[in-house]
């Protein structure tokens, strides 16, 4: 069994900050299917929309009284024995009057659900009879009461709850019906609940149809614990985690890609490798099939980030001890790598959070700063020529970070970005939120006027990347790779057989509206691994930064 080795991505942080709504709707093109001509798989694929459209939007179920569970459960069987569009209709129309009867103003038009970011073209080119069609173009121009037994919002971030969803703890996993019951929950919470939903490399709507089959056949725990994780991929969000996966706190950087090779950064004492090797196969594999074994169970934002974790994961395997194939000198070697005990990171010593280096440059840790130690930390740095703030992890305190930046500058308030958060009174709709943040003003003698760097790569995520943004506007300068792009408040939908899956349930974006997810955070001056600076164990982002500092004064 593949052990996998992530990052752990928290909740992103707002503190210090307050959000404006602007009044105004956020939308973006989406590739949707619109055509579901009948077939085994897409009779799924409606029930799947119709029963998520009524979970959402219906009065009586968003009021919690019917088991929408229950109801979709009861029906599967008559669906899959279905042979015959009129069958499936029929069944379809059973589950709306089930529902029951609701009020609705006699002059409210469809209205697609807003046009924003969902479409419901589905209704009119499927195998959904007249009847039926209408009735669910009623039932879609609600506007939905709150709270809703199903989705409600947090009172301060806006980020997403799912309530009232039953674990399954003990479900029976040869039986299909749950297995498609965890598919249609993740799959219309995606749908009307992700913001990113625009930005995915394969449209959702095509993903509801490949799945379907995936999950049908998924008979035994670990093959519907994969069909799990591999659905979460498809967000390309790296936050959509699952608690099938384990995960260290922490990452060590032992391997990199350099040029597309898999390349020794950091070996263990006493190991038959060395800096500089390109691992070319593990175990009798060649090095790329395995790492796109790795791959497609990597819930990731973009190349590098992923990259990263598959390195990881690869390192872990070679502490498990391994036969390794290896390229060093221009020489084919074979290396019998011996099981030793794994480790996360470099230094646990909260002593190494700030210190000062050669040449009058302070160096402070954010993922070991405690935001106790920000005061004392800035007065000991205070007279240094220039501070590098290392956020090539996850910050230790967000409450610290936003203390850092308040002593960067005497402006009081700055926008840091674009919040996009559901309207749940019509779901699949978003809204614009300005971000800013608020500062004490600090007198002149309280603000730091020397050089600020802030140092970035691929691990630096979510609340990482919210403080590179607030650090960036508040004077530093950015030196590194870029970013994992993934940022926004983190929700959890609980699946069947007690599995908890996150994404990104607010959108993130810069002042402007550019988009940062997936892209990450661009650096002000990038800078990547070679074989020069591996072979030589230099840290080549610290000492561009270094560089830069000395070259301003």
């Amino acid at each position: 069994m593949i052990k996998w080795i992530y990052i752990v991505l928290a909740a992103w942080a707002l503190i210090g900050c307050s959000n404006t709504g602007t009044g105004e709707y956020f939308v973006r093109s989406i590739p949707v299917v619109c055509d579901y001509p009948f077939n085994d798989t897409s009779k799924f694929a409606v029930t799947c929309r119709v029963w998520g459209l009524l979970k959402y939007y219906h009065p009586n179920v968003t009021a919690g009284k019917f088991d929408w569970d229950k109801v979709l459960l009861d029906m599967l069987d008559r669906i899959n024995d279905a042979l015959t569009p009129e069958e499936v209709n029929a069944e379809l129309m059973r589950m709306v009057r089930t529902a029951g009867k609701y009020k609705r103003s006699a002059d409210k038009a469809w209205n697609d659900s807003l046009n924003m970011n969902v479409s419901l073209c589905w209704l009119d080119h499927s195998f959904i009879n007249d009847s039926l069609r209408q009735t669910l173009k009623d039932i879609a121009s609600l506007t939905v009461k709150q709270p809703s037994h199903y989705v409600n919002a947090k009172e301060f971030t806006g980020a997403l709850v799912f309530t009232n969803e039953k674990d399954y703890a003990m479900i029976d996993i040869m039986d299909y019906k749950y297995r498609l019951l965890a598919l249609f929950r993740y799959w219309n919470v995606i749908y009307y609940f992700f913001p990113y939903k625009y930005m995915m490399d394969q449209p959702w709507d095509e993903t509801l149809e490949e799945f379907i089959p995936q999950f049908m056949k998924a008979i035994h725990t670990r093959l519907y614990r994969e069909a799990v994780i591999k659905l979460a991929t498809r967000l390309n969000d790296g936050h959509a985690t699952s608690s099938v996966l384990d995960f260290p706190h922490g990452l060590y950087r032992s391997l990199c890609v350099v040029d597309d090779f898999t390349v020794v950064r950091t070996p263990f004492e006493k190991s038959l490798l060395k800096r500089g090797d390109i691992i070319l196969g593990i175990n009798g594999k060649d090095i790329k099939t395995v790492r796109d074994s790795i791959t497609v169970f990597i819930p990731s934002s973009n190349k590098l980030y992923t990259n990263n974790i598959v390195s990881e994961t690869v390192w872990q395997t070679i502490t498990d001890g391994a036969i390794l194939e290896v390229l060093r000198d221009k020489q084919k070697l074979i290396i019998h790598e011996q099981k030793r005990p794994a480790r996360n990171r470099q230094s646990s010593d909260t002593a190494d959070a700030c210190k000062m280096m050669p040449g009058n440059i302070g160096y402070v840790d954010l993922g070991l700063l405690e935001r106790s130690d920000v005061a004392v930390m800035m007065d000991r740095l205070k007279k240094a020529g220039g501070i590098i703030f290392d956020l090539r992890n996850y910050p230790k305190s967000c409450d610290g970070c936003w203390d850092i930046c308040r002593r960067l500058t005497s402006t009081p308030i700055y926008q840091y970005g674009q919040a996009i958060k559901v309207d749940l009174s019509h779901c699949g709709a978003f809204e614009k939120h300005d971000l800013y943040v608020r500062s004490q003003e600090k007198a002149e003698k309280d603000v730091y006027n020397g050089i600020a760097i802030v140092l970035t790569d691929a691990l630096t995520a979510s609340a990482g990347e919210t403080m590179a943004i607030c650090f960036r506007i508040h004077g530093a300068t950015l030196i590194g790779t870029p970013t994992a792009g993934a940022n926004g408040d983190i929700a959890t939908l609980l699946l069947p057989g007690n599995i908890n899956a996150r994404y990104s349930s607010i959108g993130f974006f810069y002042p402007d509206g550019e988009e940062m997810q997936r892209k990450g955070i661009i650096p002000d001056i990038e800078v990547y691994p070679t074989m020069e600076s591996i072979m030589e164990g230099k840290d080549e982002i610290l000492e561009r930064a270094i560089t830069y500092i000395n070259d301003l004064k």
